[in-house]
C-alpha cells in the first residue's frame, strides 16, 4: 500500500520530559506503509538504503544516530508495524539546574 493510497496521512510530533525528569523524550510518526522488520534491524547502518541508486546515500540515519547517541549520550531507534506506520524515538538527557 502506497501513502498515496491511504485516506489520510502524516506526520505526528510529540516531545514530554520523563516521569524521572530525567530524558527529554521526542518521538516522531507517520501512518505510512510502515519498514519490514528486517529493514528496521539495518535502519541505522552506515550506507543503508532502500531507494535507488543515485537516490539515496544511506547516510542521515546512521549520522543522526551517531549524533545524539556519541555527542549527546541520548537514544535513539525505531519501531515499525507493516502497514501501519513507523516511529521514531530520540531520547536526551535533561539538564539538571
Amino acid at each position: 500500500m502506497s501513502q498515496q493510497n491511504l485516506p489520510w496521512w502524516g506526520v505526528f510530533l510529540r516531545s514530554y520530559l520523563s516521569e524521572d525528569k530525567k530524558w527529554i523524550i521526542i518521538k516522531i510518526r507517520d501512518n505510512g506503509v510502515g519498514i519490514t522488520t528486517e529493514n528496521v534491524k539495518k535502519i541505522f547502518d552506515n550506507l543503508f538504503t532502500t531507494k535507488p541508486i543515485g537516490k539515496g546515500t544511506g547516510l542521515g540515519l546512521s549520522i543522526s544516530h551517531q549524533i545524539i547517541t556519541e555527542k549527546h549520550s541520548g537514544k535513539l531507534w525505531c519501531e515499525s508495524t507493516p502497514g501501519e506506520g513507523t516511529e521514531f524515538i530520540i531520547e536526551l538527557p535533561s539538564l539538571t539546574i
